[in-house]
């Protein structure tokens, strides 16, 4: 008889240790479940470049501090963004303090304190711009600044080609001498 109270013993000790492994294992897979879906991001990564090229050609070429990848790898999302814009022998350089990058949609998107410069003398001044990689389009849906021989374009908001050397500004757009720009 004691053999076998021994043995009911044991088989109680495993069956609630195994309950109890099961139970305190059970909410952690659920939270591990609901993470995968929330659009938790998948990689993260500290001074990385990323750049797209479009048949042989460079398009655009970033820089950021700090990045944030959905588990998907569509959605790359920056701060501390270094970057440029080209397009045969013409470039922009732009620095914004965050940005987005969405590779099914094919955009770029830049905010906060965004300042640009050309190979050809032009310096932008923006609070956010746009990239859509299907129309090659450049643009910012807020006023923004730019300066180039000595002559300043403002405006509510503009479009232009991704290195800016055709530029269309919009709503109350204003053209002057810089020093009268003051």
């Amino acid at each position: 008889m004691k053999k076998h109270a021994k043995l009911y013993i044991t088989i109680a000790v495993i069956l609630l240790l195994a309950v109890g492994i099961y139970a305190l294992f059970r909410g952690d897979t659920k939270r591990m479940n609901a993470a995968a879906g929330s659009g938790n991001p998948a990689m993260e990564f500290d001074n990385i470049d990323l750049k797209e090229d479009k048949d042989g050609k460079p398009v655009w070429r970033f820089k950021a501090k700090h990045v944030t990848m959905s588990q998907d790898k569509n959605i790359i999302e920056m701060t501390g963004v270094d970057g440029s814009f080209m397009k045969d022998d013409n470039e922009i350089d732009l620095t914004a303090d965050t940005g987005k990058i969405d590779r099914k949609a094919q955009t770029v998107y830049v905010e906060g304190n965004v300042k640009g410069k050309s190979k050809d003398g032009l310096v932008l001044y923006a609070k956010n711009l746009t990239y859509d990689g299907k129309t090659q389009i450049l643009s910012t849906d807020q006023f923004f600044t730019a300066e180039k021989d000595n002559r300043v374009l403002t405006g509510d908001s503009f479009t232009g080609d991704r290195v800016l050397q055709q530029l269309t500004a919009k709503g109350h757009a204003k053209l002057a001498d810089k020093e009268d720009a003051k």
